[in-house]
């Protein structure tokens, strides 16, 4: 099989997982890659899993006319062109990632080979109501501009082949959104990266994911001002990216709690704070799938999560694990629970399950049962 691959992710969990389906891949078909010349490769680079890589000039846009000047004129034609190399280069299927400028791509609409996109979530601003601390004047000015979007990304979306998604919540969200009939392929963890390496625990918990409000931080942030301060541990957050950095500050020093944020470890640290942390605390709002708990469990450490979205069908059977429902009061009570009483020896289970459940060539060989599946 000849694959083409598509995407302009920003660095995250969504990179991360299409490097992961393209190393695997790799190893079996010709893969070549297609971008826009400012599409970012330095987090989870893809080329050195691919034989070529294709790109068409397009840059990134700086302020918002320009934005919306990319978005609407430039964008589309770029991917036309992406297209033409495509669809000139014999390939058997085309298999699309997100582009964070509009979410779906466009190029599922020009591309003539049959198209599989992994549509990790829709442009939940649309369909959601998103809290945000930054500039939410400025956002709400802005909206009618942005609008179009949501239409542009639905018929992107509804033009591709099939559409794979990453949790049974995704599905149900992303069928009646975009009218679709999407499939399922549940992603994994590369437990040759995230493992136990034996570091010495420390007193303090982790969270990890994008500064934004949507991501919980500011819940966990409250949570743990309800732990009395002789036993509150130090929160720390890693993430890539996010504006919401300075309100996250904000609210740790009013509320007393000492936090540190990192932000774009490589992976080498990002596995140490994991080994490190006496708790993984987990609290996005409707997170679609939640990665990063298959890298917390896959380290060993002990997860309580707020139980939304699709966390639910990582956790349920997970040893060493909470869930929980949004509620500060119980969220402190549970770590404080597990603080006083460390079951280390659950750590072993965890690892081995997730080993056994959410390896990435399972996942991997689901989805090459789908492309495959397209080509007839």
């Amino acid at each position: 099989m000849k694959i083409a691959v598509i995407h302009n992710l920003s660095p995250g969990g969504q990179k991360r997982c299409l490097q992961q389906q393209i190393k695997i891949l790799s190893k079996k078909y010709i893969v070549d890659l297609f971008t826009l010349s400012s599409t970012d490769d330095s987090f989870c680079p893809i080329k050195p899993y691919v034989r070529k890589h294709f790109t068409v000039q397009l840059s990134k846009p700086v302020g918002f006319w320009n934005y919306l000047k990319t978005v609407y004129d430039l964008l589309p034609r770029a991917y036309q062109n992406l297209a033409e190399l495509i669809n000139r280069g014999n390939y058997d299927v085309a298999f699309v990632g997100s582009c964070w400028l509009t979410q779906s791509p466009y190029i599922l609409r020009y591309l003539k080979n049959p198209s599989v996109y992994f549509c990790h979530e829709p442009k939940r601003e649309f369909y959601e109501s998103i809290p945000r601390s930054y500039h939410p004047a400025r956002y709400w000015i802005s909206y009618p501009f942005r609008y179009p979007i949501k239409m542009i990304d639905r018929l992107n979306t509804r033009s591709a082949t099939r559409v794979l998604v990453n949790s049974s919540y995704s599905k149900s969200v992303i069928d009646r959104v975009y009218g679709v009939n999407s499939t399922v392929n549940y992603l994994g963890v590369d437990t040759k990266v995230f493992k136990s390496i034996g570091d010495k625990k420390q007193k303090y918990v982790l969270s990890v994911g994008n500064l934004s409000l949507l991501k919980g931080h500011d819940f966990i942030i409250r949570s743990l001002n309800r732990i009395p301060e002789n036993i509150r541990p130090k929160l720390i957050i890693i993430g890539n990216g996010g504006v919401e950095k300075d309100e996250l500050i904000r609210l740790a020093n009013k509320l007393n709690v000492t936090m540190e944020i990192h932000e774009k470890l490589n992976d080498q640290d990002l596995v140490s704070y994991y080994n490190r942390a006496s708790a993984f605390l987990f609290a996005a709002m409707g997170e679609p799938f939640g990665l990063v708990l298959l890298e917390a469990a896959a380290s060993g450490i002990p997860i309580i999560a707020v139980g939304e979205g699709g966390v639910r069908e990582i956790l349920t059977k997970m040893p060493n694990t909470v869930l929980v429902k949004r509620d500060e009061k119980v969220f402190a009570e549970k770590l404080i629970s597990y603080l006083n009483h460390p079951k280390n020896d659950i750590s072993k289970l965890q690892i081995a399950y997730v080993k056994k459940y959410w390896s990435w060539e399972k996942s991997v060989g689901q989805l090459d049962r789908v492309l495959t599946e397209t080509l007839v």
